[in-house]
C-alpha cells in the first residue's frame, strides 16, 4: 500500500476477490507453486538463532517464491518442538510487509481459540490494508496442551471454540455493524475497522483441527496439510476437490502442503526421509515436486530447520535450478 494511498477502512468499495494480490501470487490454477515457513534457517534445539532473519525473506522474495508463511507460537514448550520464528505473528508480519513488496504473507498458523476472534480479525484487516492485500489468513486449532491453561481456555473443547471464533470472524470481517450474539461475546450497535481490501479475508484451516472435512470445505478458502505419502496424500486432495468442487462452494481452493526440506551439496543425492520430509539433492527434489503437483498440490510450504547448508545458499540454488519450474503467480493487479 502506497502511503498516499486512500484507505477504505470501511469496506464500502472493496478490490474485486478475483484481484486479491496474495492469492494470486500464492497459487496458479493447475500449476505448484513454492513459498517458505519461517524461519529461514537449519538449527538444533528449539530456538533458532534469527540471524538476518528480514534479509533472508527478502532473498526470498526476489528468488521467486510466492509466500512466505510465519507460525504461531506463544510460548515455549521445550518436550514438543521449536518455538518458530519466537516473534509475536502480527508484529513480525507488519515488520515483514514493511520489508518486502510482492511475496504474499501468511500465517501458518494463528490459534485461533486462544485468541478473541475481535482481536485476530483486528491484527488481519490491519495487516491486509498495510501489505496492500497480501494477507493470507491460515488458522489452526492448536496443538501445543501447555499453552491452553496460560490463557485459560479448555485444550478439549478446542474443536468447538474454533468453529466459534471463525464465525464470529467471518462477521465482524465482512459486515457492517454486525449484530452478534455468542458465547465469546455480544456486539451491537458498533463495528470492527477496518474492513479487508477484498471484502473477505482468504482463510485456510491448518490440519483437521476436530472438525469434519465437510465442515472445513464449507468454511474455508483454502487447506494447509502436513505431509503424507504420495498415494495417502492423492486420496486426501481428491477428497477435497470432491467437497469443494462439486457446486457447493465457488472457485478453487487450495490445496497446500507443509514439507521439511533439508537440500543436499550434491544435487543428484538421493532422497532420504527425515521427519515430516526428506534429505535430497536438487534433481530427485525437482522430480518429487513434479510427483507432487500431479496429484493436485497447489503450494508446497518448505520448512528449512532441518537444513544442513546455509539457508541463504539453498534459496539461491532453488531460485536458479528450481523455481523457474514451479514460478509465483501474477499479482500485478490494480491495487485500490
Amino acid at each position: 500500500m502506497n502511503e498516499h494511498d486512500a484507505v477504505d477502512v470501511t469496506g464500502d468499495n472493496p478490490a474485486p476477490w478475483n484481484e486479491h494480490r496474495g492469492m494470486l501470487r500464492a497459487f496458479r490454477p493447475g500449476r505448484m507453486t513454492l513459498g517458505v515457513i519461517t524461519p529461514l534457517e537449519g538449527f538444533t534445539g528449539p530456538i533458532p538463532t534469527l540471524s538476518d532473519h528480514a534479509g533472508l525473506v527478502q532473498r526470498a522474495e526476489r528468488a521467486g517464491f510466492a509466500s512466505v508463511w510465519v507460525r504461531d507460537v506463544p510460548l515455549l514448550d521445550p518436550s514438543f518442538g521449536d518455538t518458530g520464528q519466537v516473534f509475536d505473528t502480527w508484529v513480525y508480519l507488519g515488520y515483514l510487509a514493511a520489508h518486502t513488496e510482492r511475496i504474499s504473507l501468511g500465517t501458518s498458523s494463528v490459534v485461533l481459540p486462544l485468541r478473541h476472534p475481535l482481536d485476530t480479525a483486528k491484527a488481519a484487516t490491519s495487516l491486509d490494508h498495510l501489505s496492500g492485500g497480501r494477507m493470507l489468513l491460515g488458522l489452526a486449532t492448536g496443538d501445543r496442551p501447555v499453552e491452553f491453561p496460560a490463557y485459560g481456555v479448555d485444550f478439549e473443547r478446542r474443536g468447538e471454540r474454533f468453529r466459534r471464533s471463525l464465525a464470529y470472524l467471518r462477521t465482524v470481517t465482512e459486515r457492517r455493524f454486525p449484530r452478534v450474539s455468542s458465547p465469546l461475546g455480544e456486539m451491537a450497535g458498533t463495528d470492527l475497522l477496518p474492513k479487508p481490501v477484498h471484502g473477505r479475508l482468504p482463510v485456510f484451516m491448518t490440519g483437521r483441527g476436530q472438525q469434519d472435512i465437510e465442515w472445513i470445505a464449507d468454511n474455508a478458502d483454502g487447506w494447509l496439510f502436513y505431509t503424507l505419502p504420495f498415494e495417502q496424500q492423492l486420496l486426501n486432495i481428491k477428497r477435497w476437490r470432491r467437497l469443494t468442487q462439486a457446486g457447493k462452494t465457488s472457485g478453487h481452493k487450495p490445496f497446500a502442503q507443509a514439507t521439511y526440506v533439508d537440500l543436499a551439496e550434491n544435487p543428484v543425492a538421493s532422497p532420504r526421509p527425515i521427519h515430516q520430509g526428506f534429505s535430497l539433492g536438487r534433481e530427485p527434489l525437482l522430480e518429487m515436486l513434479e510427483s507432487w503437483q500431479d496429484i493436485g498440490i497447489d503450494q508446497l510450504m518448505i520448512n528449512f530447520k532441518h537444513s544442513r547448508r546455509p539457508v541463504a545458499d539453498v534459496l539461491d540454488e532453488l531460485g536458479e535450478y528450481v523455481l523457474p519450474h514451479f514460478p509465483a503467480g501474477d499479482s500485478a493487479v490494480p491495487t485500490h
